[in-house]
């Protein structure tokens, strides 16, 4: 193939593929439903003693899992650094006020509520599985390791709840900007916006 044929081929690529937009890296999408999987595997093994293993190094795995996805949102640029989709309660708030009037602004990346939903995840995640280490290790030299064991408990179906949480924002937004987010982060690219249809990427604070 002559490099001008080659230079038709990918212009004609980019014509043919110009309605998608790259967003979400392959260490963000891998992250994502590993992930679920090892969270789903520790939730369903949560009350065997028998299995008792299987939840433990499912917590292992997740733990790796969210060390990996911050030391990744501090290095990474673009969409997926933690400076992308900056924690901002108050915008949150005002999205999705919004949004259940029919006029919020169509993200690229993460919006406002759903950043908050990502930063209280991972808080809860990280102290699931701090709980969960030292409940396993019987406090690890913890006068009442009983604490950590109730901790434990309350904080997972926490995390639970805002795993549900995000689910519904995930199909809200899909249906209201008619765009699928579940299909994005497997593929990692998003639909662009149409010409008439404002955006704002992450980095953008007003919802």
């Amino acid at each position: 193939m002559t490099k001008d044929q080659l230079y038709l081929d990918n212009r004609f690529q980019d014509e043919e593929d110009s309605s998608q937009q790259y967003v979400w890296d392959l260490f963000v999408r891998v992250f994502h439903w590993s992930l679920v999987v090892a969270f789903s595997v520790a939730f369903y093994y949560r009350e065997s003693e028998w299995d008792r293993l299987i939840h433990v190094y499912a917590g292992y795995v997740v733990a790796a899992l969210l060390l990996s996805r911050i030391v990744w949102g501090f290095m990474k640029t673009g969409y997926a650094s933690f400076r992308a989709f900056p924690l901002n309660p108050l915008h949150a708030v005002r999205y999705v006020w919004r949004l259940f009037q029919g006029r919020s602004k169509r993200f690229i990346g993460h919006n406002p509520a759903g950043s908050v939903v990502i930063y209280s995840m991972l808080f809860f995640g990280l102290t699931t599985v701090i709980s969960g280490f030292l409940v396993y290790n019987d406090g690890w030299l913890i006068d009442d390791p009983g604490y950590f064991k109730e901790l434990h408990y309350y904080v997972s179906w926490g995390w639970l709840f805002l795993v549900v949480i995000h689910i519904f924002g995930v199909v809200t937004e899909s249906i209201v900007h008619q765009d699928n987010l579940i299909k994005a982060m497997i593929t990692g690219c998003k639909r662009r916006s149409k010409k008439t249809e404002k955006n704002f990427n992450q980095k953008n604070p007003v919802a």
